[in-house]
């Protein structure tokens, strides 16, 4: 294990990046460092995860060696209703650094994937620790990026891409964790200073849910039409009604 300081830029944070080989999951390593007192600004990346884990507890796929797998530990002076915000401001800070590192221009799906050519290329992982005051402990925020993989497994190959197959080239792991840290820096501090609007506008700016058809996990389908102030996603219903998802599946929805 080697622990490597970073700063780079104006930053509220100062990253000190734990590099392991093989772990059950980035998360759960991370996890154990917070409730032992970890710093903000710990980040612990693997080679190889043999228990990765996206959200609703599904498995994470990955190559040793061909994926950055990092998670980040934030305490952010927020109330745990705000904690979700997070993933915004993660997924903006991500489509930043692939086109820095990789010169790849991706999308979001809310809420948490970045695609890229139609197909998935990171997911975000954030999950929120309370304490018995009922306080916001901290923020673990799980980015899973395919960086070098060539081919996928069968269930994947359809929806799946990496940046080694988007840009033409191998690409260094290194230097995305680099420009990964960089921007994430940046988009936290603007968080804290200025809430979620300049978040909110990145995110738009970005987005590949915007305009489409959804169906939401109530069973109502409709056009996804906005993010909201506090992060939710604005869905105008088939009937003309404006309805908010702030949690739960999303599926492509057929035409009425």
């Amino acid at each position: 294990m080697r622990a490597t300081p970073a700063v780079s830029g104006p930053h509220l944070v100062r990253w000190v990046v734990r590099e392991l080989d093989t772990v059950d999951s980035t998360q759960a390593e991370l996890g154990r460092l917070a409730r032992a007192g970890a710093p903000e600004g710990t980040a612990v990346t693997a080679l190889h995860q043999v228990a990765g884990r996206g959200r609703w507890s599904r498995s994470w796929w990955d190559t040793p060696g061909e994926s950055l797998l990092a998670s980040i530990l934030l305490r952010p002076p927020v109330p745990p209703s705000r904690a979700p915000q997070l993933t915004l401001v993660a997924v903006v800070a991500v489509v930043e650094a692939l086109q820095a590192a990789a010169g790849v221009g991706a999308r979001i799906r809310w809420p948490n994937d970045v695609m890229a050519a139609g197909r998935k290329l990171c997911g975000i992982l954030a999950e929120a620790s309370s304490g018995a005051d009922g306080g916001l402990q901290h923020v673990l925020l799980g980015i899973g990026i395919n960086v070098n993989q060539t081919a996928f497994p069968p269930e994947l190959a359809d929806r799946a891409t990496s940046l080694r197959l988007l840009a033409a080239a191998p690409q260094e792991r290194a230097a995305v964790l680099a420009s990964l840290l960089d921007a994430l820096g940046r988009w936290y501090g603007v968080y804290l200073r200025a809430g979620l609007g300049p978040v909110r506008e990145a995110w738009r700016a970005a987005s590949a849910t915007l305009g489409e058809r959804l169906a939401m996990p109530d069973g109502r389908a409709g056009v996804a039409v906005d993010l909201d102030e506090e992060g939710s996603l604005v869905v105008r219903t088939d009937d003309g009604g404006l309805a908010r998802v702030s949690s739960g599946e999303i599926a492509n929805a057929a035409a009425p």
